[in-house]
């Protein structure tokens, strides 16, 4: 059997994590099967609109690999166009079985050409649809998995990954050993529970402390790179654990001679004036991203974000007086919010982020898969309204619209902004940057 596990990136020289979390943990069970590992990086998004030379790369490449098996990870810049290959690839040879997985898919993405959808985390439900595959089980046995069969939907219990360290090393399986980034997972799922956020779905599980010491001193020998990011989410969250890591990267990184960059993402009420001191000892530089989002009580309830900003404000403090790099982002657009609440939320980082020369704030995308978007779309274009209901007392807060119905996508209206304020709160970071650039 051949299996082609396909992705897309914008950017280059990345290490594709979560296609060789597959591959590795895949030839963990079945060494027999051959695995082709392909991320097609489109770059420009109008060079891809306009010339499609993207599309006639990636079907030549599947043709020519000839594969049984083709498995798509699907991310938010790459959910429609993988579901667009995968009714392309059942024009082109439907004797190919095509498999969604990701973040981007769920019950909404069953169709006659997408023959099964992986939903959550891959490693186990992949290792399962092969031993499906090959005839050694039902499909009612095999975990994460949505598919139609004889007419009808089959939905299959999940289950995850309880001990990470069964997981093969990701970077293990690569035989190209350089890439500007390189990102690695200690943990998976968060503590907290943001109602915006992929992270709040799974259980929170780490790998274990030795296999990350092991793994990491192969990273440092076998590799070259210039940036390391730690994804977990909230990395400072166990503070001695976070350290015991970073101690681990100093080592290797004076062992080995890299020079490097180390960027992760910190809860900003989490720093303390004990974490700065340490963190500043280090021979590499630190990049950190604070994830505050907004100041606003009511937006932050409503999202299930609770935030102390006394303590947030105390830690912009002690990074304004260090020389760790730091960026702290908002988001406009969330339920709840208005263009003056936002205005409120920018006021307060002009006054304490001090050290950040311009206002980082995206606009709030509804993503597939989170606790904002566990309810059923209307069909139909714009129509479709999503009514979120509050964790603590089952009222209705209200409707969101976004751009595109079943993707991942830009919010468009709220029950307390419509797209004319939400690009009016866009034309106005944009004048203030304008504005502080000139300082």
């Amino acid at each position: 059997m051949k299996i082609l596990l396909l992705g897309f990136n914008v950017q280059e020289s990345v290490f594709p994590l979560g296609l060789m979390y597959l591959k590795g943990y895949l030839l963990k069970y079945h060494p027999d099967v051959e695995i082709d590992l392909k991320e097609f990086s489109f770059g420009n998004r109008q060079s891809y609109e306009t010339n499609k030379n993207l599309e006639l790369q990636v079907l030549s490449y599947i043709l020519l690999s000839k594969p049984e098996v083709v498995a798509f990870s699907n991310y938010i810049w790459s959910g429609e166009m993988a579901q667009d290959f995968a009714r392309a690839i059942k024009v082109l040879d439907p004797t190919i079985t095509v498999v969604l997985g990701g973040v981007e898919v769920d019950r909404k993405h069953l169709r006659s050409e997408i023959d099964f959808i992986v939903v959550g985390e891959g490693e186990i439900a992949l290792k399962e649809l092969v031993d499906f595959l090959k005839g050694e089980r039902v499909i009612e046995e095999v975990h994460n998995i949505l598919c139609v069969r004889e007419g009808r939907v089959v939905e299959t219990v999940k289950k995850e990954v309880e001990n990470l360290d069964e997981i093969p090393f990701p970077y293990r399986c690569s035989e190209v050993k350089h890439f500007q980034a390189l990102r690695v997972e200690t943990a998976r799922g968060c503590v907290f529970n943001c109602n915006f956020c992929h992270y709040a779905k799974p259980a929170f599980r780490t790998f274990s402390l030795p296999y990350l010491r092991e793994n990491l001193e192969y990273l440092f020998s076998e590799f070259s790179f210039h940036n390391l990011t730690f994804i977990d989410a909230n990395f400072n969250t166990h503070k001695e654990r976070m350290f015991t890591l970073l101690d681990m990267v100093e080592e290797y990184t004076l062992k080995y001679g890299k020079k490097i960059e180390v960027h992760c993402e910190l809860r900003p009420e989490l720093i303390d004036a004990e974490m700065v001191e340490r963190i500043e000892k280090y021979s590499f530089a630190l990049r950190c991203e604070l994830g505050f989002q907004s100041s606003s009580s009511e937006v932050l309830r409503l999202a299930n974000r609770p935030t102390n900003m006394e303590k947030v404000r105390v830690a912009l403090g002690l990074l304004n007086t260090s020389r760790i790099k730091y960026k702290i982002d908002l988001m406009y657009g969330l339920p709840g919010d208005t263009f003056f609440s936002f205005l409120q939320s920018m006021r307060f980082l002009l006054k304490y982020a001090l050290r950040q020369k311009k206002v980082v704030a995206h606009h709030f995308m509804l993503l597939n898969n989170t606790t904002f978007n566990d309810v059923k779309f209307n069909d139909g274009g714009f129509n479709d309204t999503t009514h979120f209901t509050d964790n603590n007392n089952n009222n209705n807060i209200g409707g969101v619209v976004r751009f595109t119905p079943l993707a991942s996508s830009m919010v468009i209206k709220t029950q307390t902004q419509d797209v004319l304020e939400l690009y009016l709160t866009k034309l106005f970071v944009d004048m203030v940057n304008e504005e502080l650039g000139c300082y």
